[in-house]
C-alpha cells in the first residue's frame, strides 16, 4: 500500500491548489513513474489533469490522493512512502522503496561549512524561492559550498540529467542568488547530469 505523509500532502495540495488557480486546470491526481533499474532506479511524479489518464494505468488512494502508475509498476510499487523533505540540504518530494536497498549515494551530502552570511543568504533564496518551485517536478537544488564569492550548488531528483537544467539554472537559480546576494558573483553547477534521466513529463 502506496503511503503518503501528511508533509507530502500538505505541499501536493498546495501545487494541486495553485495549478488550479493559475492555469485554471483541475487535478485528479499525481502520476508515479520509474526509470532505471535496481539498483539504480529514480522516480518522477507528474501532475494528472481530470480526464487525462494514460491507457492502462492503475490507480490506488493514499491519504486522500489518487496515485496512478503504469500496470507493470504495481507490484513494485506497491509499498512506497512519498515524503517532502526541506532542510538545509534539500528541498523537494523524496520516494522510499523497501525493494530498494537505499545506497551511500541516496544519502543527502555532507554540506561544506555554510555558516558564513553569503552562504546563509543563498541557502535562504533556496529554501525560500526557488526549491518550492522545482519541487513541483519531484527535484531540489542544495548549495555544496560558497568560495571566493563563487556559489556551488548541486541539482538532484528531478533536476539531475533534465534538458531544461541549464535553462533552469541560468535564468532562475543564478539570477534569484545574484539578486538576493549581490556578493556572489558567479553560481556553478557542480552536478553529474550524466547519471540522471530525464525527468519531466507532461501533466497527465
Amino acid at each position: 500500500m502506496i503511503e503518503i505523509t501528511e508533509l507530502a500532502k500538505k505541499r501536493i495540495d498546495v501545487l494541486m491548489q495553485q495549478q488550479k488557480d493559475e492555469q485554471q486546470k483541475t487535478i485528479e491526481g499525481l502520476r508515479m513513474t520509474i526509470n532505471g533499474s535496481i539498483p539504480n532506479v529514480e522516480y518522477a511524479l507528474a501532475f494528472v489533469e481530470e480526464g487525462k489518464t494514460e491507457p492502462g494505468d492503475i490507480s490506488v488512494e493514499a491519504n486522500g490522493v489518487k496515485v496512478f502508475m503504469e500496470l507493470k509498476n504495481g507490484k513494485f510499487l506497491e509499498d512506497v512512502k512519498i515524503d517532502f523533505i526541506q532542510n538545509l540540504q534539500q528541498s523537494g518530494f523524496k520516494v522510499e522503496n523497501p525493494k530498494v536497498v537505499s545506497s551511500p549515494a541516496d544519502a543527502p551530502e555532507t554540506p561544506a561549512k555554510l555558516d558564513s552570511p553569503e552562504a546563509l543568504a543563498v541557502q535562504k533564496v533556496l529554501d525560500e524561492e526557488i526549491n518550492p518551485g522545482v519541487a513541483s517536478h519531484g527535484g531540489h537544488i542544495s548549495l555544496i559550498d560558497v568560495k571566493d564569492q563563487v556559489a556551488y550548488v548541486k541539482l538532484g531528483g528531478g533536476c539531475q540529467g533534465c534538458g531544461q537544467a541549464k535553462v533552469t539554472l541560468q535564468q532562475g537559480v543564478v539570477t534569484a542568488i545574484k539578486k538576493a546576494v549581490p556578493e556572489i558573483v558567479n553560481v556553478l553547477d557542480v552536478t553529474d547530469h550524466a547519471g540522471g534521466t530525464n525527468p519531466y513529463y507532461a501533466a497527465g
